[in-house]
C-alpha cells in the first residue's frame, strides 16, 4: 500500500541539500493543506438504487472493499442495546445464503484474503481485502452479505453468547465502565448513552434482526468505497452487476432529543457519581454534550480542546496535573462530533487518594477556558500543531476511503478537507473563549470509578451518588 507520507518525511530529511525555495514550497503544502491535490483521487458513481460507489485507483494488485451501512449503537436505546454488535456477529456466524456458516471466511481465507465485519457507533462496516484477480468474488460476497444474511436461532444464539461474554469482561474495566456510565447519564441511556445489559441482548430475535437489516441495509443507506488496480469502468460494472439488486429504501438516520439531553446534564451537573471498585488507581470522567459535526464553531471547539487537554503534553490538563504535580500518567480530554450529536469528555487516571485534588485541578481548567481567553502564543501552538499533524490523516490509501466514506455519511461538502487548516487558521482568541462559554454552559457530568472511601472525600466537591448496582 502506498505511503504517501513516508516520501514527504524521507524529502523532509534530505532538506539540506535543497533550494530554500523547495523546501519552503513543502512546508507550505503541509500547512495549508494543498498536500491534498497530490493524493489519489476520489470517483464517485451513484447508482440507480442510490448506493454510492467511490473508487480510488491503487498501483498495487489488490483490492480493498469498505461498505458503510448507515446503523450502529448511536440508533439503539435501552431497550435493545447492543442489537447492532448481535446483529454483525449473527452474520459472521451464520453466514450467508450462498456462504453459510464458516464458508465464508473459509472462502475468502483460500484465495489469501481477509474480512471483518463490524458495529461501530454510527455505521455497521464491512471490509474485503483481496487481490485484484479475485474481485469479482468480493463483490459477490459483499452482495450476498448485504441481501442474503442468515440470521436464524442457533447462530443468534452463539452471538448472544460471545456479546454477553465482552460486555462481562468489559464490566472489569474502570475506564469502560465509567465511560459507558458517562454516556448513559448525558444522554439518559439512549443512542450515545445505550449501555447493552443481558436483559437487552437476550431480547433480541431473528425477527428484529431481519426488520433491522431490511429497513437500513439500502441503497439510500450504504456507501462502498473501493481502491484498487482494477479501472474504474470495471469497478463500476462489478457494483452494478451484484449490487443493483439491492433495493433503495429510506434515508434512515438516529434522532437526539437535545432538551432532553441539556435537562439531564443540568440536573446532573455539581453531583459526582462513584462506582466503587477496589483499586489502587482511580479513574475520573467528566463530559458534556458537544456539537453535531456540521457546527460551524468545531474549529475554535477543536483549537480549545488541543489546548485544554488534547495536545498531549503541551496541553493545560497535562501539564498541571501530570507534568507539575506528577499526579497521573494518563490525562486528555476530547471532543468528538457526529453526524447529530456530539460530546466532550475529559479523562484521567490517578491514585485513589489524590481523586479530589485531580478532579478540582480538572474543574478549575475547564472553568479557566470558557471564563478567560487562552494565550495568543498558545492558541498560535495549537494552530501549528495541528496544521502539521493533519497530513497525519491521509497516510494511506485506507485512510482516505475511511475519510471520504465519512464525508458521505456525515453529508459534509465535498471540499471539506482541503477547507480544514483553513478554518483552523481563521480560529481567534475570542471564538475560542465563546464557544467554551457555549460547550460548558450546562455543566458537567462527572463519574469517578474507585474506592468506595472517596465517598467522604468528595462529598467536598458535590453531592457524591453511589451506583453500586453498576457491574
Amino acid at each position: 500500500m502506498k505511503k504517501f507520507l513516508t516520501v514527504i518525511i524521507l524529502f523532509s530529511i534530505l532538506i539540506v541539500s535543497w533550494d530554500r525555495t523547495e523546501a519552503e514550497s513543502l512546508k507550505q503544502k503541509q500547512t495549508n493543506g494543498s498536500f491534498l491535490s497530490s493524493l489519489p483521487k476520489i470517483k464517485k458513481y451513484k447508482m440507480k438504487n442510490d448506493l454510492d460507489i467511490l473508487y480510488i485507483k491503487d498501483e498495487l494488485p489488490v483490492t480493498v472493499i469498505y461498505a458503510s451501512i448507515s446503523f450502529g449503537k448511536m440508533y439503539e436505546d435501552s431497550g435493545n442495546a447492543g442489537i447492532a454488535e448481535t446483529l454483525t456477529t449473527t452474520i459472521s456466524i451464520s453466514g450467508t445464503d450462498s456462504f453459510r456458516g464458516n464458508t465464508l471466511y473459509q472462502k475468502i481465507e483460500s484465495i489469501g484474503g481477509t474480512i471483518r465485519i463490524n458495529a461501530g457507533l454510527e455505521t455497521i462496516g464491512i471490509e474485503i481485502k483481496v487481490l485484484s484477480k479475485y474481485g469479482d468474488l468480493a463483490f459477490n460476497i459483499l452482495a450476498d452479505i448485504l441481501k442474503n444474511p442468515i440470521f436464524e436461532d442457533d447462530g443468534l444464539s452463539s452471538a448472544k453468547r460471545l456479546v454477553l461474554s465482552k460486555i462481562m469482561r468489559s464490566m472489569d474495566e474502570p475506564d469502560e465502565i465509567g465511560v459507558l456510565k458517562l454516556r448513559e447519564i448525558i444522554f439518559c441511556g439512549s443512542g450515545y448513552g445505550a449501555s447493552p445489559s443481558a436483559k437487552s441482548i437476550e431480547g433480541t430475535n431473528p425477527d428484529s434482526l431481519k426488520q433491522i437489516w431490511k429497513r437500513f441495509a439500502t441503497g439510500r443507506n450504504i456507501s462502498v468505497a473501493v481502491s484498487s488496480s482494477m479501472d474504474e469502468n470495471s469497478i463500476v460494472s462489478l457494483a452494478e452487476k451484484e449490487l443493483s439488486g439491492i433495493e433503495r429504501g429510506n434515508k434512515e438516520t438516529y434522532s437526539v432529543d437535545k432538551d432532553k439531553v441539556i435537562n439531564s446534564i443540568k440536573s446532573s451537573a455539581g453531583k459526582i457519581y462513584l462506582i466503587p471498585m477496589e483499586l489502587e488507581q482511580a479513574t475520573i470522567y467528566t463530559g458534556t454534550l458537544a456539537p453535531a459535526v456540521k457546527y460551524d464553531g468545531n474549529y475554535a471547539l477543536y483549537a480549545m480542546n488541543y489546548i485544554l487537554g488534547g495536545g498531549s503534553f503541551n496541553s493545560r490538563l497535562m501539564n498541571d496535573i501530570r507534568v507539575k504535580r506528577g499526579l497521573a500518567y494518563s490525562v486528555f480530554s476530547l471532543v468528538k462530533n457526529r453526524r447529530n450529536t456530539g460530546v466532550f469528555i475529559g479523562f484521567v487516571q490517578t491514585r485513589n487518594e489524590s481523586v479530589p485534588e485531580v478532579l478540582s485541578l480538572i474543574n478549575s481548567n475547564i472553568t479557566k477556558m470558557r471564563s478567560e481567553p487562552v494565550d495568543a502564543d498558545e492558541l498560535q501552538w495549537a494552530k501549528e500543531s495541528i496544521k502539521n499533524s493533519y497530513i497525519f490523516k491521509f497516510e494511506t490509501i485506507e485512510d482516505i476511503l475511511g475519510n471520504y466514506l465519512d464525508l458521505e455519511y456525515n453529508e459534509l461538502s465535498g471540499d471539506y478537507y482541503e477547507n480544514y487548516l483553513t478554518n483552523i487558521n481563521n480560529v481567534t482568541v475570542s471564538k475560542i473563549t465563546d464557544e467554551s462559554k457555549k460547550l460548558f454552559n450546562h455543566g458537567l457530568v462527572t463519574v469517578v470509578v474507585g474506592n468506595i472511601n472517596l465517598k467522604k472525600e468528595l462529598s467536598s466537591l458535590g453531592e457524591v451518588v453511589v451506583l453500586s448496582d453498576v457491574k
